[in-house]
């Protein structure tokens, strides 16, 4: 087989661009993801295997087996084929490549992922391949995936593939597959829409295909779809024809390592004859549609799904051989068996193989000659090593010399928490496991799973931060240390010990205040805070301010109006800086701080885009003005915190003010705000930040936390992350980074999104209820509520998802009284409402923690 080295051989979607990749490298399908990622169109996070790896491994099995599949000259049939390949093993660092992508897609979770084909056979582009390989649906786990690559493989050596490539006149032993693994989105919709009228060819229209639940009975037949045609010029729906539904297929979960099936269910009368697709996400799809026909310059297919109020694009192909008359092509009588295309597979790449031995070879040969001129080199690495090792050991030696350590492992899953050994050896045997447990296990087992999804935390024998325990733990947040030789002897059943998963160490647990092992607080974050007296009180702060030495900095405003009667609170009230400046100073003073002044309006107000500035070499003049303004806000607050926020305005306005159009990217849509908008322009995100620097460290306003409005998902909050370090800012315990969450989507990737190591989200309760409520967005003065039952369940589900996290919800609540309650009620970290009721919102604010702490 070759020498070629496994470099490079997995391309994961946010590690390459399309601009650096060939058909060669990743398949058609493989390079149309990447071009639709580099085009910001919402895919499904995904990696693509090498087609070497096909080569490669293809070779292998059949060349080992070709005695066998072709003695005296049969054909072999396809399943033995199938079983040649499936019994090859892939090498161990490609393994390697491959569970760290997967782990990568899934989030340390193992994901349910598709495997596509994705054909490499630039010869002829003209030639699609459409559904000739197969595709596997509904993977999870490593071992799953990686037999779903084999039989991708191996479909490629069946009659029908054959008679394919036969009528295309093509040699199937030329063909490469890259493999293409996708996670799987469980979609309420799924649909294909074309960028022409497939029936008429009308290039002004666009034509829309959905079905309930998942979309492949579209090209099986199964199910008619419904189909809409929009105008392109406005997206008005000009045909509509709804095609009833009795049943959907859907993805079922499958328990433990067992695979997710694909199932049919009903659809219930009430549902069946209903337009399958709103109207505002036909032109959200087509809006996709066109964005990636006008960057392509060609007419498209695209599949897609709807989930979670979001669509996703899963596929793209080209139609600019749809309108084309295809070429005839006569079926060769003497066509190729399976049996000629393994032969003629494995004489070309034994040629080509041939030829890498002997060039590896002769590199072998000049390594070993220049070999002595590296030996005083590797004696001194040696040297170090040891040095190094000597002094570990002496470390960790006096690491591990506390009185109440008892062993060590790797931490795979953060966390610290104190409980009861229960040690495990079989998991067949029905255990009750509670969260008052540290599960010790000598030897994994799949039946073992419920048990750790029920215990406080997890300690293993073996194992490394890959392994299936390690994996399970960091998706439901359980601590774990793996790897613990002898842990399960060590440890003895009831011992009362502390496992840190943050270290990786586990300790005697000597608190004897702890008498039923695991230490959890089930209290009211309200009443915890009373008796903890961590409490936001305007008389306690002025009390404490009043008491330090006065310096120009900390002085008080005594202009700013303040109610010394009103109770400190848990709950922070902020204010919404939505007045001028003069009105907003009447009420401030009995607020715990603002949430959020708006540097996006700041800016647009000013008239002239920011990196106009920079052109003209005028930046820090720029800088210090908005500084300034924002500055303006701040000293207002008197030291309590306030969020600047960033992305608010959309990119039409900015390209609205002087220069605004030559400075934002031509490609991205005028409706676009948000990290989105922040992070296809990259200068203007940079400069953004450096003026919020510039307000904290420039000017002392360390009481300044930013948030961004609209992040989508955890992957650009990562981004976002990293620009801000690229800055100098990072988190704190006085500098928070928080997610505005302002569409409804975001609401259900929330999690995700916090997965990205911020502090918090802000609810944009206006914003979210005007789209709940089929409204706009932006559309002030529509008549909306606030406080729907709704609205209040989405509160509460955010609350109880974001728990585990310790991440704090701070909720806008303009002047909605009863959302305010409601929001106290379920413990948020704060609220923001109009500056001209902030009194009697404290007011209530301290009636409904003292209905708390009374326990009514």
């Amino acid at each position: 087989m070759s020498k070629s080295q496994t470099k490079n051989r997995v391309y994961f979607w946010e590690d390459f661009s399309a601009k650096n990749l060939r058909e060669t490298s990743v398949g058609r399908k493989g390079l149309s993801l990447f071009k639709l990622k580099d085009m910001d169109i919402p895919v499904p996070e995904f990696f693509v295997i090498s087609p070497t790896v096909f080569k490669d491994m293809l070779f292998e099995s059949l060349d080992r087996d070709i005695d066998k599949l072709t003695h005296k000259g049969r054909n072999p049939e396809e399943d033995e084929i199938e079983k040649s390949i499936l019994k090859t093993n892939l090498k161990e660092d490609l393994i390697d490549q491959i569970r760290t992508a997967y782990t990568r897609i899934s989030g340390f979770t193992d994901a349910w992922v598709s495997v596509r084909s994705s054909v490499v056979f630039p010869s002829k582009p003209e030639v699609s391949f459409s559904g000739v390989f197969s595709t596997e649906l509904n993977v999870r786990h490593m071992d799953q995936l990686i037999d779903a690559v084999k039989h991708t493989y191996a479909s490629v050596f069946t009659d029908d593939v054959v008679m394919y490539c036969a009528r295309k006149g093509i040699d199937l032993s030329e063909v490469k597959l890259a493999v293409v693994v996708q996670r799987m989105v469980q979609a309420e919709v799924s649909g294909v829409v074309f960028t022409v009228d497939p029936i008429t060819q009308d290039k002004t229209r666009v034509s829309i295909e959905a079905v309930y639940g998942l979309g492949d009975v579209i090209a099986t037949g199964e199910i008619t779809p419904d189909t809409y045609v929009l105008n392109k010029k406005d997206l008005t729906t000009i045909e509509k024809h709804i095609s009833p539904q009795e049943w959907m297929r859907v993805r079922t979960v499958g328990v433990g390592k067992k695979k997710s099936a694909v199932e049919k269910i009903s659809i219930s009368q009430a549902w069946s004859h209903r337009q399958k697709v709103e109207e505002k996400y036909l032109q959200e799809v087509s809006k996709i549609a066109l964005v990636i026909e006008n960057k392509s310059r060609e007419h498209q297919s695209i599949e897609w799904v709807q989930a979670g109020g979001r669509i996703w694009v899963l596929q793209s192909k080209s139609l600019s051989e749809m309108f084309i008359q295809p070429e005839v092509v006569v079926v060769r009588e003497d066509r190729d068996t399976i049996g000629e295309v393994v032969n003629s597979f494995v004489g070309r790449y034994r040629d080509v193989d041939s030829i890498e031995e002997k060039a590896f070879d002769g590199a072998k040969k000049l390594v070993q000659k220049q070999k002595h001129e590296f030996d005083g080199h590797v004696e001194k690495l040696i040297n170090i090593a040891k040095t190094v090792d000597k002094n570990s050991s002496e470390t960790e030696t006096r690491v591990q010399t506390r009185e109440d350590f008892l062993l060590s492992g790797i931490g795979a899953s953060f966390g610290t928490v104190t409980g009861k050994v229960l040690i495990v050896d079989d998991g067949r045997k029905e255990i009750k496991v509670t969260k008052n447990d540290v599960l010790v296990i000598k030897s994994y087992a799949y039946e073992m799973e419920s048990m750790i999804l029920s215990a406080g935390a997890v300690v293993t024998d073996t194992g490394g931060l890959t392994s299936d325990i390690a994996i399970i733990c960091r998706e439901f947040r359980i601590p774990a240390v793996v790897g613990a030789v002898n842990a399960s002897s060590t440890l003895k059943q009831g011992d009362l010990v502390r496992v840190d998963g943050n270290v990786g160490s586990v300790y005697k647990e000597t608190d004897p205040s702890i008498s039923n092992g695991f230490k959890e607080e089930k209290v009211h974050p309200v009443v915890a805070a009373y008796s903890e007296e961590n409490l936001s009180g305007i008389d306690l702060l002025n009390e404490k301010k009043k008491k330090e030495p006065k310096s120009e900095e900390k002085e008080l405003d005594e202009s700013i109006p303040v109610d010394s009667t009103l109770s400190p609170s848990a709950t922070k009230v902020f204010v919404q800086p939505v007045l001028k400046l003069e009105e907003i100073r009447k009420y401030v003073g009995n607020s715990h701080g603002m949430v959020f002044v708006d540097m996006d309006r700041i800016m647009i107000e000013q008239g002239r885009h920011l990196l106009a500035y920079v052109e003209d070499k005028k930046f820090v003049e720029y800088a210090k003005l908005i500084s300034e303004k924002i500055c303006e806000y701040v000293d207002l607050s008197q030291g309590n915190e306030v969020v600047v926020s960033i992305g608010s305005s959309t990119v039409g306005e900015f390209r609205e003010i002087t220069k605004g159009k030559s400075m934002e990217k031509s490609d991205i849509p005028d409706d676009q705000f948000g990290l989105q908008h922040y992070v296809s322009n990259g200068d203007l995100l940079k400069r953004t930040l450096k003026i919020v620097k510039r307000v904290r460290d420039v000017y002392k306003k360390r009481n300044v936390s930013l948030a961004v409005h609209a992040p989508m998902s955890g992957d650009l909050m990562r981004v976002f992350k990293k620009n801000l370090s690229s800055v100098g800012l990072r988190r704190s315990s006085t500098f928070k980074v928080y997610a505005i969450i302002d569409n409804p989507a975001e609401v259900i990737l929330v999690d995700d999104i916090i997965e990205a190591k911020i502090d918090g989200v802000i609810l944009n309760m206006p914003r979210l209820a005007r789209q709940m409520q089929g409204l706009g967005r932006d559309d002030v003065k529509a008549k909306y509520s606030l406080s729907t039952n709704s609205m209040l369940k989405m509160v509460s589900n955010v609350i109880d998802i974001l728990k585990p996290f310790k991440a704090v919800v701070t909720v806008i609540c303009e002047e909605d009284k009863q959302l305010v309650s409601e929001c106290v009620k379920n413990g948020v970290y704060g609220i923001s409402v109009k500056p001209e009721i902030v009194k009697d919102v404290r007011k209530l604010v301290a009636k409904e923690e003292a209905k708390l702490i009374m326990g009514k």
